[in-house]
């Protein structure tokens, strides 16, 4: 299956900054920070601790057997979900058009991935399509929240 990226870069281009979510406690700004955690740590461009790549490693394969039970849909996965620490959104002086240009990037980043496998920095080394796939329910699971998508 191919994911849709450009539709979600055009959902994302509705969101504003006074954009109120659906439900949980993030903000719009912040549930642009948090989506781009959940990116850059994917990709390995941000840090995460020794315990949570050990946690990782032990219990990610069991995440994502779960993700695959719910078939990867965002209507079966619970809403207010707790959430590693190194995804919550940090206080930031960036600004909302900053952090709304930067998830773009990401996005199209990966969009524009060709290998078959993917060094996730948590979950190890998956195929891409695996990897395409959980960002792709990431952001539209948090584009949803906010009524974007």
């Amino acid at each position: 299956m191919i994911y849709d990226f450009d539709l979600l870069i055009e959902r994302l281009n509705n969101l504003e900054e006074e954009t109120l979510p659906e439900w949980g406690k993030m903000n719009s700004s912040q549930m642009m920070i948090h989506c781009n955690n959940f990116i850059e740590v994917s990709i390995g461009n941000q840090k995460i601790s020794f315990w949570t790549k050990v946690f990782g490693r032990i219990f990610g394969k069991l995440f994502l057997k779960y993700l695959e039970s719910l078939e990867f849909d965002i209507n079966k996965y619970p809403k207010n979900s707790k959430t590693l620490r190194e995804f919550k959104p940090f206080i930031s002086e960036e600004s909302f058009s900053f952090q709304k240009n930067k998830l773009r990037k990401n996005i199209q980043k990966v969009k524009e991935i060709k290998s078959q496998y993917t060094i996730h920095i948590i979950y190890g080394k998956i195929e891409t399509t695996l990897f395409k796939k959980l960002v792709y329910f990431h952001t539209s699971y948090h584009l949803n929240q906010f009524g974007v998508l």
